[in-house]
């Protein structure tokens, strides 16, 4: 342990839910289940206008239930997180509030990551995510997604000292920066809106790797399809809010972390720069191209061209699943991924066309429980 690591934390834990009895039970058993002094933390579920058994199954196994549904309240995550954030902090009692979702398991260890990373000074820290489940080729590819992410980039962003992704789960904000910067009520990837507004504001995300978080993968085509659709539809508002603003505090303060935030929100646009590309590949088709020429006329080079702009895409991912000992059929899950690169053009098309008051809620019912990763993790 870090001989920063002293001071003993007190952190409420949200837990934003809408109809989720099938799946609440595990993941309030996980946050309690927490390896960290139990007078230290409280868990709150907040029942977003749940028609379900939800905040009774939540109360009875020991969490505290916040009933979001009276009158003049309207159901929406990023409202239900304002709304309880605000009575949380209120109460004057915790030093840092967590946030998970209704599907997310919370490893042993967390919150004694996250306490190691307040004591270091961070205000803001998002943990590692990882798939819970992994029982079907359509969340085996997103799951080695997901280890990828971590080993080559945000583990690089945290040496870099740039700010990590937030995830909408797994992340822990100081009582001050909870305070001074409350959930928007009507993007639809507050978590994204969020990231972009701290590094705005000169914040800086942590990367907590030892802080995991499990979150449940789709397990159909169309469960991938209409979450794609809704985060493409609030990383197109994220931008339009904030990419502006983001290159104005690059340029003006030298800020690297504004240029990088920037970066990652213009991403929002990027099958419209492929199109602007491509368009202007082909208006200059004739002009004179040193890569191009030395493709057509030196012998041999189109073996060793192809293979200099295709073997990365091929290494870094397998070298990430390899140094995680990601079992096979995750190795092979993620070469897989240029299936679903078909649905991209559909899906951008179909968040742009969406109204920003759109959501959809996507089906959990992947019953695991923590102790079975854990078991699993120590096999």
């Amino acid at each position: 342990m870090p001989p920063y690591a002293l001071k003993k934390l007190r952190f409420a834990l949200l837990l934003p839910a809408y109809n989720e009895e099938k799946v609440i039970k595990f993941s309030v058993e996980s946050l309690l289940k927490i390896a960290y002094p139990r007078e230290l933390f409280d868990v709150f579920v907040v029942a977003d206008h749940c028609t379900d058994g939800t905040a009774f199954i939540a109360a009875d196994l020991g969490a505290a239930a916040l009933d979001y549904s009276g009158s003049g309240l309207k159901a929406g995550k990023g409202r239900a997180l304002k709304w309880a954030s605000d009575k949380i902090l209120a109460m004057e009692k915790y030093d840092a509030l967590c946030y998970f979702d209704a599907d997310s398991l919370a490893h042993p260890g967390f919150l004694e990551a996250m306490n190691n990373q307040l004591n270091a000074g961070a205000e803001a820290a998002q943990g590692r995510q990882l798939a819970k489940n992994e029982n079907c080729w359509l969340a085996r590819i997103l799951a080695a997604g997901h280890i990828v992410t971590n080993r080559f980039f945000q583990r690089p962003k945290q040496a870099l000292g740039l700010s990590a992704t937030l995830h909408g789960k797994g992340m822990c904000f100081s009582a001050s920066v909870a305070g001074r910067f409350p959930w928007d009520e009507q993007c639809l990837t507050e978590d994204l809106e969020m990231q972009m507004r701290l590094i705005r504001s000169g914040v800086r995300i942590v990367w907590a790797e030892d802080a995991i978080v499990y979150d449940e993968e789709p397990v159909n085509i169309e469960q991938y399809v209409r979450r794609a659709v809704r985060w493409t539809r609030g990383s197109l508002d994220t931008a339009r809010r904030h990419l502006l603003a983001l290159c104005s505090r690059a340029v003006k303060k030298g800020d690297i972390r504004s240029f990088e935030g920037a970066l990652y929100c213009a991403q929002a646009y990027r099958l419209g720069l492929i199109a602007v590309t491509a368009a202007l590949i082909w208006i200059t088709r004739d002009s004179f191209n040193l890569f191009v020429w030395l493709y057509a006329k030196l012998p041999g080079v189109e073996f060793p061209m192809k293979a200099a702009a295709m073997l990365p895409f091929a290494l870094y991912p397998a070298a990430a699943l390899v140094m995680e000992k990601a079992r096979p059929e995750l190795l092979i899950a993620y070469f897989l991924q240029p299936a679903l690169g078909i649905l991209r053009l559909p899906v951008f098309v179909a968040g742009m066309l969406r109204g920003r008051a759109f959501w959809d809620r996507t089906e959990h019912a992947s019953q695991v429980a923590i102790t079975d990763l854990v078991n699993q993790e120590h096999g």
